[in-house]
């Protein structure tokens, strides 16, 4: 055989497979092309399915912070960090069974990889990370059979001992977040900036 034609067989195969790999690559990404909307802006249709994840929002916020509060009371920022550890995962996990939805934590800079978004909260996550939390209402996404819910995490004064600066954070607290997180990005908030969110999967 031609050597010419040789290369012309191999390149035409290389093309069809590579074409082959892109159609994979695009049809796994469409996969996570939602459609979504400011929560306001919301179809009505979907407002008392928000109305039922906010519900899971404000529930999961109130008791983290009561349980976050009375941890730093007792222990101070290096208690409070246990409780972020273990409990308030499982509080979430909790939860989320009670009222029969999915919900969670997450953010732009992850400190436990395990609280990584769900697909289809990736995008949003990151194009609104170093924004305001007073700026971002939050967002619903439509997801077939249920809808998403996200509402910002606002970085408060009370944080700043385990989120803050790392030139204010503590030695102890550093210590223990070099153990418990090795790949910790959850430092350098400033107040009012979003520092995460919660997400619920509510069913239709």
């Amino acid at each position: 055989m031609p050597r010419h034609t040789w290369l012309e067989k191999r390149m035409t195969t290389c093309v069809v497979v590579a074409g082959s790999a892109l159609a994979l690559v695009a049809s796994a990404a469409a996969q996570f092309e939602v459609k979504s909307w400011p929560v306001r802006q919301a179809p009505p249709q979907y407002q008392a399915l928000v109305v039922r994840g906010d519900h899971v929002v404000v529930s999961l916020r109130d008791a983290m912070l009561r349980e976050l509060q009375d941890a730093l009371t007792k222990g101070g920022t290096e208690g409070a960090m246990a409780f972020c550890h273990l409990d308030a995962t499982f509080l979430a996990q909790r939860l989320a069974r009670y009222d029969g939805v999915a919900a969670g934590r997450t953010s732009d800079r992850l400190r436990n990889p395990t609280n990584a978004p769900p697909p289809w909260a990736a995008a949003l996550v990151r194009a609104h990370a170093g924004e305001r939390a007073r700026d971002v209402d939050g967002f619903v996404v439509e997801l077939g059979d249920k809808i998403g819910l996200l509402r910002p995490i606002a970085h408060q004064p009370m944080c700043r001992g385990c989120h803050g600066s790392p030139d204010t954070v503590a030695a102890g607290v550093k210590a223990v977040l070099a153990d418990r997180y090795p790949v910790d990005r959850a430092l350098g908030f400033t107040d009012g900036e979003i520092r995460g969110w919660f997400w619920v999967e509510v069913r239709k």
